[in-house]
């Protein structure tokens, strides 16, 4: 029975590890800078697979999407567009454009379609702005759309973000707001949002505790009574995992480093993996020293989300502290989720026998899926 549950898990493990590698997000980028003389212009990125979804793309059915064949379903593109995007402001609608027709981009390495966008508000004074986003949540659910925002406030220099989703299709921007409150919250927020979508993320903290409430003797994982000492010993391991990365995310942020998205994706994925073989095989049971190793990794992958929110001019490293605030935050909240069930799992004798491995198998798995699709 304990076998064929097994396979059971390793069989959903295959089936999650592509859905978190294929997690369905998009961007509309906007420049508030020049409403009143050009209009509000930006861009509308969504990954081929959501456009294929909503417009057949593959006329040929061969599986090969080819650029003629985007092409030629340019109209209904810049329909479906159209359908599912609007601004309003001073409570009336705003005339929307597409001028520049269509173009290829990339996102962490994976395809995407860009739209060229100018929304024309007819009005020199926009006291708030309001976007609808309607996209393919009929499809996916899951589906994001991140909104990033330049040039408000009366300095113009201003920056924001917002999340598009199926329970919020519609956000308010206020123009006029661009003081450090507004971007200490906005990028607060940003921080929090990136660790609750972002899968590898997650499992690495998963797979990092869960041998806290356990220490290794003798060869084999025994139970560890100590709570005070289990809070203080992951407090060290988490500690270790937020300056690892904060250096990396400060470092990456600026430019002081540029790395390859690619290889710093696949560095994630392996970073789980031999964590999981650490619980399997313990080589290392300082984990502290492991994972500051590994959150130089991490830090590099925030930061290739904060590129894509883009940095406040007016206040860089606030954009920067917030983010990082924001993160932490979100891994504080997986934290207290995960710590109450492991300690009860702790006095559980199936636990360090079978659980631990389990899970270290099952997330192990997914990890090693990830690093073939990334490599």
């Amino acid at each position: 029975m304990l076998i064929r549950l097994c396979w059971l898990l390793l069989l959903a493990s295959f089936t999650c590890s592509i859905q978190a590698h294929q997690m369905s997000t998009g961007y509309l980028n906007l420049d508030l800078s020049t409403y009143q003389e050009q209009g509000i212009q930006g861009q509308l990125q969504l990954r081929w697979f959501d456009v294929d979804s909503q417009v057949k793309l593959d006329n040929n059915l061969d599986g090969q999407l080819q650029w003629q064949e985007v092409v030629s379903q340019k109209d209904q593109i810049l329909q479906f567009v159209e359908a599912n995007l609007s601004f309003q402001a001073n409570q009336q609608r705003c005339v929307l454009t597409m001028p520049e027709g269509l173009r290829a981009d990339t996102h962490f390495d994976e395809g995407y379609l860009s739209v060229a966008l100018i929304a024309d508000c007819k009005s020199q004074n926009i006291d708030d702005l309001v976007i609808k986003y309607t996209g393919v949540f009929s499809q996916d659910p899951e589906h994001k759309l991140i909104v990033n925002l330049t040039g408000i406030g009366s300095d113009k220099t201003g920056i924001a973000s917002q999340v598009i989703s199926v329970d919020q299709q519609q956000v308010n921007i206020d123009l006029q707001s661009s003081d450090w409150f507004s971007v200490l919250s906005s990028y607060v927020y940003q921080g929090i949002v990136h660790i609750f979508i972002g899968t590898d993320h997650i499992l690495f903290l998963v797979v990092l505790v869960l041998t806290s409430v356990l220490t290794y003797q003798n060869g084999k994982w025994i139970p560890k009574l100590n709570n005070s000492q289990v809070i203080k010993d992951t407090a060290w391991v988490i500690t270790a995992f937020t300056l690892a990365h904060s250096i990396t995310l400060s470092a990456t942020a600026i430019g002081w480093i540029v790395p390859s998205s690619r290889w710093v994706e696949f560095g994630i994925a392996l970073s789980i993996v031999l964590t999981a073989l650490n619980n399997l095989w313990p080589l290392v049971t300082r984990l502290s020293l492991i994972t500051f190793g590994f959150g130089l990794l991490h830090g590099m992958g925030f930061a290739s989300v904060l590129g894509e929110l883009g940095l406040s001019e007016q206040h860089t490293l606030l954009s920067i502290l917030a983010f990082n605030i924001g993160v932490e935050a979100g891994q504080l909240m997986i934290l207290l989720a995960l710590l109450p069930v492991l300690f009860f799992c702790r006095s559980k004798q199936w636990y360090p026998k079978y659980g631990l491995k389990l899970g270290s198998i099952i997330i192990g798995i997914i990890a090693i899926n990830w690093s073939i699709q990334r490599f």
